[in-house]
């Protein structure tokens, strides 16, 4: 029988970080999970793993798995309805009708649901309305318009500039647009996919230093947790494309003017779209300005990153926001803990077809987590682990990370 004090489901493209979290903090954890990475499994007590139940490969279910991580959900639950908590992670941000069909799961069951509500999370996808309301508190944004008004009334950005796809997670569906010939080339190749314009706008291109707050809340109030450097695209990393999320640095170290800034424009939007529970914003700063580019309202993949450079675990922080009565020792937590240390955040995506003895090398490095299973293949562009590397100053995170790469590049060379 479940342990149904300390039990959680968690959902997500990659749970292995909130599952191993949540388990040393003596939760009972079941998982539904894209990959299946061999650390994952001996944090849980049961399991879904996307790719082994269809029995297909990265390319196939990349761009599709958000409707499997429910039914997969929603089939695990029913297998054990004595799951105290529910925590949905990355994978489900704008997949609305799916949330729904979980909530609806739980309507008559006394499983509480430890994520945004559902109006909460649309609010604060919603890109254009999210852009206005952070103008009209008399903070900078990125000018944009909607796709289908491009062109139009006169209506136009300078190259370069990024189309973007209002839904958009992770550096996807996001692209830097250099002329008028390679946007007509990109919305062709789209068309074959149904290419909607009214899913899309036109943002002006902020070239600066890209970073994220990691934030907690009660639903009133909240407390930043890090804010932390960005690592976007980066061809060293084999990044598949130009925007793709790859990691982080934790603590950013930016000026004290910077990182009040982005505590201001974090906390205030916080609490304007009603969040709870522990949440990121992405930026870009420029000229020492955060320009906003998105929100998502659920746990950041920074967020191991985070809880060690802090030595706390916020996965048990999260749920515990939750409850009114924690949140005045959530803050004096917060408030104690200090970052002495940086933390390097990097994932490896594969530069080409790996063969599956390579894995096992690679997976006993020093410093890998995320580790792969060592299948027939691991396709190109696929992410392959995540270097996790703690120093005492950024360059030294840093570059011993990068060297933790050189290592990975010489083992599949």
């Amino acid at each position: 029988m479940d342990n149904k004090l300390n039990s959680v489901l968690v959902v997500g493209f990659n749970t292995r970080p909130l599952a191993y979290s949540l388990n040393k903090a003596g939760y009972v954890v079941y998982a539904v999970d894209f990959f299946g990475d061999l650390d994952l499994f001996p944090f849980v007590n049961d399991f879904i793993i996307v790719m082994k139940e269809l029995n297909k490969d990265y390319n196939y279910l990349k761009g599709n798995y958000s409707k499997f991580l429910v039914q997969y959900a929603r089939k695990l639950y029913s297998k054990h309805q004595n799951i105290k908590f529910l925590i949905i992670g990355s994978g489900l941000d704008d997949e609305y009708e799916g949330r729904k069909l979980i909530l609806d799961d739980l309507k008559n069951s006394e499983m509480i649901n430890i994520n945004n509500d559902l109006e909460v999370i649309k609010k604060s996808r919603n890109i254009e309305k999210l852009f206005e309301l952070i103008k009209s508190k008399g903070y900078k944004i990125p000018i944009y318009l909607p796709y289908k008004n491009f062109n139009s009334r006169g209506e136009k950005l300078n190259y370069p500039f990024i189309l973007k796809k209002k839904k958009s997670a992770g550096g996807i569906n996001v692209f830097k647009i250099e002329s008028e010939n390679q946007l007509i080339s990109l919305v062709k190749s789209f068309e074959k996919n149904e290419f909607l314009p009214s899913e899309w706008i036109i943002q002006e291109y902020i070239k600066g230093i890209p970073i994220s707050s990691t934030i907690i809340s009660n639903g009133k109030e909240c407390e930043v947790i890090t804010i932390n450097r960005q690592i976007i695209g980066k061809k060293f990393l084999n990044s598949p494309k130009e925007f793709m999320y790859c990691g982080n640095i934790v603590p950013a170290q930016l000026l004290k003017e910077e990182e009040a800034l982005v505590t201001d424009i974090s906390i205030s939007l916080t609490k304007e779209l009603g969040l709870k529970g522990i949440n990121g914003f992405d930026f870009v700063l420029k000229d020492h300005y955060p320009y906003f580019m998105e929100c998502n309202p659920r746990i950041p993949g920074s967020i191991r990153a985070s809880e060690t450079a802090l030595n706390l675990n916020l996965l048990d922080l999260h749920i515990k926001s939750f409850n009114p009565f924690e949140w005045e020792n959530i803050k004096s937590l917060l408030k104690s803990a200090e970052s002495n240390n940086f933390i390097t955040k990097l994932i490896y995506f594969t530069p080409k077809e790996i063969d599956k003895k390579f894995i096992p090398k690679i997976n006993s490095l020093k410093y890998i987590h995320d580790k792969s299973e060592p299948r027939n293949r691991i396709l190109k562009g696929e992410p392959l682990c995540t270097i996790l590397y703690e120093g005492k100053n950024i360059s030294e995170s840093y570059n011993g990370a990068i060297e933790v790469v050189n290592k990975i590049n010489r083992i599949i060379e």
